[in-house]
C-alpha cells in the first residue's frame, strides 16, 4: 500500500514537473519569437526594427512573431503533447468568434464607461478628437496588436501553458503559475535582447522592464493583466482562448488611445490615470468572473 502511494505521488510530481516545463517552454517561445522577429525585420529593412514607426515595418515584425510562435506551438502540440488545437481552447469558428467579440467588447465597454465616469467627475477631460485619424488608428492598431501580441501570446500563455498547468494543478495554483509564466516572457525577451546587443558591442545592460518603465509598476500591471486574461479564458461555456485574444486586443487599444494617441487626447493627472486603469480592469474582471460562475452553475 505504502509503495503504491509513493508511486502515485512520484507520478503526480513528474506530471507537475512536465506541465511546468511546458509552460516555461511556451514563455520561451513567445520571448524568442518577439526578439527573433525584430532581428529578422531589422535585417530585411536595413534599420533597427524597434525604432521603425512605419505601418509596413510594424506589420512585418508582427507577422514574423505570429508565424514563429504559432508554428512552434503547433509543433509542441503535435510532437510533445500529442493533442490538437481544440485541446488548448480553439473550440470552433462560431464559439471562437463570439468569444473574441465578448472579450473585445467587455474591455472596450469597461474602458469607455470608466472614461465617462471620470469625465463626469472632472478627473479626466477630453481635449481633442479627430474621427478620421481615430479610424486609421483603430485599423492599423488592430492588425499590428493582433499579430504582434494578442494572438501569439494568448495561444502560447493562456492556451498552451494554462491548459497544461490546469491538468496538473488545482485551479488556484494553476492560475498563479500561469501569471508567473506571463511575467517570465518580458524577462526572457529583455535578457535575450541584452545578450544580442552585448554580442554586437552595442551595450551590456540587462533590463528587468522595458526602457522607461519602473520594474515594480510594470510587473504589478502585468500581474493584474494576466489575471484578467485568465478570467476571460473562462468567461464562455466553451472556454475558448479567443475570448482572451479579444480582451488582449481591447486592453491594448484602450491603453494606447488614453496614453497619447494622436487621434484622441485626454487631460489627466497620475491619479486619473491610476483610477482609469484600476477601474476598467476591475470592471472587466468582475464581468468575466460573473460569466464564469454563470456557466459553471449551468454545467
Amino acid at each position: 500500500m505504502a509503495g503504491g502511494e509513493h508511486g502515485q505521488r512520484r507520478v503526480a510530481t513528474l506530471g507537475r514537473g512536465v506541465s511546468i516545463a511546458r509552460a516555461l517552454v511556451a514563455a520561451a517561445v513567445m520571448a524568442t519569437g518577439l526578439v527573433l522577429s525584430t532581428e529578422v525585420a531589422s535585417l530585411l529593412l536595413g534599420v533597427d526594427a524597434t525604432a521603425a514607426s512605419g505601418f509596413g515595418s510594424r506589420v512585418l515584425v508582427a507577422c514574423c512573431v505570429t508565424l514563429v510562435v504559432v508554428g512552434a506551438v503547433l509543433l509542441l502540440l503535435r510532437r510533445w503533447d500529442r493533442r490538437s488545437l481544440t485541446g488548448i481552447g480553439f473550440t470552433g469558428l462560431r464559439a471562437d468568434a463570439s468569444g473574441f467579440a465578448l472579450g473585445l467588447g467587455t474591455l472596450v465597454a469597461a474602458g469607455v464607461a470608466m472614461l465617462l465616469a471620470l469625465d463626469v467627475t472632472g478627473v479626466v477631460s477630453l481635449i481633442a478628437l479627430d474621427p478620421v485619424r481615430l479610424l486609421g488608428f483603430l485599423g492599423a492598431n488592430t492588425v499590428v496588436a493582433l499579430l504582434l501580441e494578442a494572438i501569439p501570446e494568448e495561444l502560447a500563455i493562456r492556451g498552451y501553458a494554462l491548459t497544461n498547468l490546469r491538468e496538473a494543478f488545482p485551479p488556484a495554483a494553476a492560475t498563479l503559475l500561469n501569471i508567473a509564466t506571463f511575467l517570465v516572457v518580458p524577462v526572457l525577451a529583455l535578457t535575450l535582447q541584452g545578450a544580442l546587443a552585448a554580442a554586437r558591442g552595442a551595450g551590456d545592460q540587462i533590463l528587468l522592464a522595458p526602457a522607461g518603465e519602473d520594474p515594480i509598476v510594470y510587473s504589478t500591471m502585468l500581474t493584474a493583466f494576466g489575471y484578467l486574461l485568465i478570467c476571460a479564458r473562462d468567461a464562455t461555456a466553451s472556454a475558448t482562448v479567443w475570448t482572451s485574444v479579444g480582451a488582449h486586443l481591447g486592453w491594448l487599444t484602450m491603453n494606447r488611445l488614453v496614453l497619447g494617441g494622436d487621434s484622441v487626447q485626454f487631460e489627466m493627472d497620475h491619479l486619473g490615470m491610476l483610477l482609469f486603469f484600476a477601474g476598467y480592469a476591475t470592471i472587466s474582471v468582475v464581468a468575466f468572473s460573473w460569466l464564469r460562475r454563470r456557466h459553471s452553475a449551468a454545467r
